[in-house]
């Protein structure tokens, strides 16, 4: 049996699906030798927060109970995404610790977004001309959430979480060009203060998105091939 990974794409909650992501899921399926299943789940503005956090915990359940059909392992069954996906990823381990019961085997984070506030020091340094803007990320916002105050959510924002222990083994990356860039590595020093056992990279050349660029931009092959030998440690049956 092998490790299986539920992934949750990015696009923050309103755009991507998985066509879309077709090729990133493929790719680190076959670099890791991992199961990967890629999640799709309802998006905004026509189903704001918190519905895309209550299909994601969902899309969990299911995998878990079906990994031996998929013919993986039980005990081996983690989650991951990128960027809003990432942020779904996080969300589910807080959640799934919470409620008690089984709980994913490992988290893989990749550029997450953690704080919905958008005011660390990246938002205003790489808030233009690299892909993800802040206005784009403020436009994100508006369509996800009902009202700001929702900001403050964990389920919005996981790093406002008051609790980060107890959590699976994470894997977090984060772009040297991407607004999220502060708050995901924030995210990893919180987990790592909370006892969690947490590996933190920055790939400080490339932007956010670069899952989608592996047959364009060799750091991205390079950065996804990494991920990929994450999965494969972590989620390994061994």
């Amino acid at each position: 049996p092998r490790g299986i990974l539920a992934y949750y794409h990015g696009g923050g909650w309103v755009v991507g699906d998985v066509p879309s992501y077709d090729n990133p899921c493929r790719y680190l399926a076959a670099r890791s030798g991992c199961i990967v299943v890629s999640v799709g789940y309802r998006l905004a503005p026509e189903h704001r927060f918190p519905a895309a956090v209550d299909d994601a915990l969902a899309a969990f359940d299911w995998t878990l109970a079906n990994a031996r059909a998929l013919g993986g392992d039980p005990a081996h069954v983690g989650i991951g995404g990128d960027s809003a996906g990432g942020n779904l990823a996080a969300v589910v381990a807080l959640l799934a610790r919470d409620r008690g019961g089984a709980k994913p085997s490992f988290q893989l984070l990749i550029y997450p977004a953690t704080d919905l506030a958008g005011d660390m020091p990246s938002h205003q340094s790489c808030g233009e001309d690299f892909l993800l803007t802040r206005p784009m990320m403020e436009w994100f916002r508006a369509q996800y959430l009902s009202s700001e105050a929702e900001i403050g959510d964990w389920r919005v924002s996981p790093l406002k979480a008051a609790d980060l222990s107890r959590l699976p083994p994470a894997y977090l990356c984060t772009a040297g060009f991407d607004p999220l860039r502060d708050e995901g590595k924030a995210y990893a020093d919180r987990l790592k203060q909370a006892g969690t056992e947490t590996t933190y990279r920055n790939f400080d050349s490339l932007i956010h998105g670069f899952v989608g660029f592996t047959g364009t931009i060799a750091a991205a092959a390079r950065a996804m091939d990494e991920i990929a030998l994450a999965m494969r440690e972590n989620l390994s049956a061994d």
